[in-house]
């Protein structure tokens, strides 16, 4: 478990960084596209979903330091290690899916790099624990493992 912990942590933040190239991307593209003469990140409708995954994306970033520091520190790090490989693959992928809608069509071929980083998410959501598994883990740490599914 030790192993997965680490991973675990690894995998959140190859997520978040890819979101987070893909978010500094996006708002590079929203600042010189122009609709109805004004550049689309004028628009709270642009500006607040990637404010949004931007934060969000923060806060997974700063868990998973947590955790390392943690396991510097010698100490159990379980929790905050299935927090961040739950929440790092989820959030990014919807990130990444805004930033695919906000540059349009184009964004969809292989032209650009979002639909590949995409996929690539998708999958890590899968890798060293799902979701459901992960928060498993996190139920057992702030509950009790008495109390565990089974």
């Amino acid at each position: 478990m030790n192993g997965f912990d680490l991973s675990r942590l690894l995998i959140g933040l190859q997520c978040v960084g890819t979101a987070s190239q893909s978010i500094d991307e996006t708002i590079e593209y929203v600042k010189i596209r122009h609709s109805f003469g004004k550049p689309l990140a004028t628009y709270q409708g642009v500006s607040f979903p990637i404010v949004t995954h931007y934060t969000q994306l923060e806060l997974v970033k700063w868990q998973a330091h947590r955790g390392l520091w943690l396991r510097d520190q010698g100490l159990n790090h379980s929790k905050e290690s299935a927090s961040v490989k739950w929440l790092g693959p989820k959030y990014s992928v919807e990130a990444i899916h805004e930033c695919l809608l906000l540059n349009g069509h184009y964004a969809y071929t292989k032209e650009m790099p979002l639909e590949q980083r995409l996929r690539d998410v998708i999958g890590l959501e899968i890798g060293d624990g799902t979701a459901q598994a992960n928060m498993m883990v996190i139920a057992k740490d702030i509950i009790g493992k008495e109390f565990r599914s089974h």
